[in-house]
């Protein structure tokens, strides 16, 4: 099984010892926001246990900040699987929540009207949240890098429509910007009250950083999501390595682990340097701190995106078994928010 694949990493694991506690709270955001209706829904949901990914990759944040990070985790994996429409369909829908994203993301002060999809109620809540405290360059910036995310889903969408790229390196340069790690890594600024000055974010250093980061959390994520991939024919990196290597599914996912393994290998190396380009840019202590703190935040979501794989519901047998390419996703509005006879 892909969720048993052990990935050596040189990161300690931790976890938010308010995990039960915050899981319970973002339930009842989830119920509120009527995204998640009634027992089942609510069953589906819990076992599924994304948002708890939030207390592997924020271990230290508590109280609004743990519930924002839960909320966002939740919302990430709710419209990810708005995509997952049943083969031969077109998945319209999402489109549309989609484009009333990039609107509201672009707006200074986003309105949205009583009739919007929950999905887009939603993350207005999270994005007013997210905004509270923060500068107006970092809202810019995370603004900027939620309209790439969003972006990046209908670059796939208008792929699956028309020609799927079996390429490993097309299909990771698209996956870098759906994988949502930039954003999230803007939200650890956020709960870690904190924000990497606006120029030092720009620079290829911390871009390069940031890369290896989503190498390694993009290529985990497509380990541990091979079945579930499977069961629905969408496409997986591990399938563009057993492509393009000319190898079994093994050896694929094997070459995929020491891929995650040598981006964290990058990634160290740059972290070695920090202190240097700090240096020379003529940072303060704590300006230097952020940028500290801002690596950290990358070791600690890598480390937690593995962890939290291994032990979440959604990559699970159960879930996999469940899952054909003639259904809609695990967590799509069909299966949250059942209509009424």
């Amino acid at each position: 099984m892909p969720q048993n694949v052990t990935i050596e990493l040189p990161i300690p694991p931790r976890q938010n010892p308010g995990l039960a506690a915050a899981r319970e709270r973002n339930l009842a955001w989830m119920r509120r926001q009527e995204l998640v209706m009634g027992d089942s829904a609510a069953r589906r949901y819990v076992f599924s246990a994304v948002a708890d990914l939030a207390a592997f990759s924020y271990p230290d944040v508590d109280d609004e900040d743990l519930d924002l990070a839960f909320d966002t985790m939740g919302w990430f994996f709710l419209f990810d699987d708005l995509f997952d429409v049943p083969e031969g369909h077109e998945a319209d829908e999402a489109v549309a929540v989609c484009k009333r994203l990039l609107a509201l993301v672009s707006r200074p002060s986003p309105q949205v009207a009583d009739h919007d999809a929950p999905l887009v109620r939603a993350f207005a809540d999270i994005w007013r949240r997210a905004r509270t405290g923060m500068s107006d360059e970092w809202q810019l910036r995370a603004a900027r890098n939620w309209a790439d995310y969003l972006t990046g889903n209908l670059t796939e969408e208008i792929d699956r429509r028309t020609w799927v790229p079996q390429d490993f390196a097309t299909r990771m340069r698209v996956g870098h910007r759906t994988l949502g790690l930039v954003p999230s890594l803007d939200l650890a600024e956020r709960v870690g009250h904190f924000e990497i000055p606006q120029i030092i974010w720009h620079s290829s250093h911390l871009d390069s950083m940031r890369r290896a980061s989503v190498h390694a959390v993009k290529l985990i994520n497509e380990v541990m999501s091979l079945e579930n991939d499977d069961a629905r024919g969408d496409p997986n990196l591990v399938h563009c390595l057993m492509r393009e290597r000319n190898c079994s599914r093994q050896e694929a996912i094997r070459l995929a682990v020491v891929l995650v393994q040598t981006a964290v290998s990058q990634l160290f190396e740059q972290v070695q340097r920090i202190p240097r380009f700090c240096s020379r840019l003529g940072l303060t202590s704590a300006e230097s701190e952020k940028v500290q703190r801002y690596a950290v935040a990358m070791f600690t979501w890598i480390r937690g995106s593995y962890d939290w794989s291994r032990v979440n519901g959604r990559y699970s047998p159960r879930t996999a078994s469940a899952l054909r390419s003639n259904v809609t996703g695990q967590l799509h509005p069909a299966n949250l928010t059942p209509v009424s006879p």
